[in-house]
């Protein structure tokens, strides 16, 4: 019976994975010819099976639908009180919205955050400011990061968490010799242990300590990115620096009862197409878990979760044995099913939005995490993937496009617990599209 299902669960002129392992792995494959709706390969398509970044696939797909293309966030600063001669006699205050891009390294073409404050005080002629720099984030709960990451992830620069107020990718570079920091973080404890292994980081939860270790880490030019604990505080100190720099005095009193509120600017983030690509190409999980929260603004996470299962299953699409807890798939607790992925890949791929979200996939061999997959083959820039990768987990997601750039086909191929190397697999599955679409 064993041997049975497993053959039933392949098509009828079924490719193959095959790779060392091959047995004790999960393997999901769905791939869907879109005009007839037919499948051209698939295998255990009902699987509930860890997505990793391919899990960015649908939180892009919902923020199209439920944020719209044009969709921005807009971060306020705030004059909160009175102002007379070049002094206020109040508070800083940026309200935060949530925005991921403010002083983000993907988008270096835009005036910083930092800048357009200092600008914006120039402008009015403040040269003092009594009170302080707050940063209002009073509207979002349960922020930092994801409870259901794994602690090793949370000192690397990918495990960066979300806040209300995001500030440089939340993330610093820290030298470990001189234990510097760029942009200055205050505040944090760092514990360095030279050893003969490869670096190492580790940063519980909510905590300002850092431990590094390895065998370069008493070398002064090197350094390891890391992640902030509360990149608010780092943001008022860098703000309050450029605008000593700058002639600008914040004295620091505690004005609780200041008198009206002033806007001194709106600092708008790119469009959302723009935030979006920079998650799918870069694999930003910042980027996504934002693009996440957005959909229940002042709500949770699980709120925001809860209106993004909703909308795929008020499409007609079974969201049964789905389990989502974050919106970049960084969570090993996430479970998606390869009918479920396809699903979503074939209605964005029908839908008005069909050129836009293609747009936001990389092209195989030339692009983003998958410029090295194909590349030189027959299928070198006729696929686009997200690609998806965490320990004995190998993913994609995307298209087979036709010679007219419109998608042909939905791609989805899962593997989940493999033992043989990434590299052989990552072989493996090439050779399998070059013969599924040969």
């Amino acid at each position: 019976m064993i041997a049975l299902a497993s053959i039933i669960s392949l098509s009828a002129d079924a490719e193959r994975l095959n790779f060392s392992g091959r047995d004790a792995a999960t393997i999901g494959v769905y791939i869907t010819n879109l005009s007839t709706g037919q499948a051209v390969e698939r295998e255990n398509i009902n699987m509930s099976m860890i997505p990793a970044s391919i899990l960015k696939s649908v939180t892009s797909a919902t923020a199209l639908n439920l944020l719209k293309e044009d969709f921005r966030f807009n971060t306020d600063v705030m004059l909160s009180g009175t102002l007379s001669g070049g002094v206020l006699n109040g508070n800083l205050v940026v309200k935060a919205s949530g925005d991921p891009t403010v002083e983000s390294s993907h988008f270096t073409d835009r005036e910083g955050f930092i800048a357009s404050i200092v600008s914006g005080l120039k402008s009015k002629g403040v040269t003092t400011i009594k009170g302080e720099i707050i940063v209002d984030e009073e509207m979002f709960s349960d922020t930092g990061q994801v409870p259901q990451w794994v602690i090793e992830d949370t000192g690397w620069d990918y495990g960066a968490g979300f806040y209300g107020f995001n500030y440089n990718n939340n993330t610093f570079r820290l030298y470990t010799e001189t234990q510097k920091t760029v942009p200055e973080v205050p505040y944090i404890d760092v514990i360095i242990d030279k050893n003969t292994s490869s670096t190492d980081i580790e940063r519980g939860m909510n905590s300002d300590l850092y431990i590094v270790s390895g065998r370069n880490v008493e070398n002064p030019n090197f350094y390891v990115t890391t992640t902030m604990n509360s990149p608010a505080l780092a943001f008022v100190h860098n703000l309050r620096e450029r605008l000593k720099k700058n002639g600008i005095t914040v004295e620091e009193n505690v004005i609780d009862n200041t008198t009206g509120e002033t806007l001194l600017l709106r600092y708008n983030s790119p469009v959302n197409t723009e935030m979006l690509r920079t998650l799918m190409f870069k694999s930003d999980n910042l980027m996504a878990e934002a693009t996440l929260r957005a959909l229940a603004p002042g709500q949770s996470r699980d709120a925001a979760i809860k209106k993004e299962l909703a909308f795929w299953k008020n499409r007609g699409i079974s969201t049964d044995y789905i389990k989502i807890a974050d919106g970049s798939g960084l969570a090993r607790v996430d479970r998606v099913t390869p009918k479920f992925m396809e699903q979503v890949l074939t209605h964005m791929a029908k839908s008005s939005m069909a050129d836009t979200y293609v747009s936001l996939f990389p092209k195989v061999g030339k692009e983003g995490t998958v410029r090295n997959f194909l590349k030189g083959t027959a299928l070198d820039g006729k696929l686009v993937l997200k690609s998806g990768s965490m320990n004995g987990v190998h993913c994609y997601a995307g298209y087979k496009l036709g010679s007219n750039g419109k998608p042909t086909h939905s791609v989805v191929i899962i593997v989940n617990n493999f033992f043989c190397t990434r590299d052989a697999l990552r072989k493996e599955i090439q050779r399998f599209l070059l013969a599924v679409f040969k």
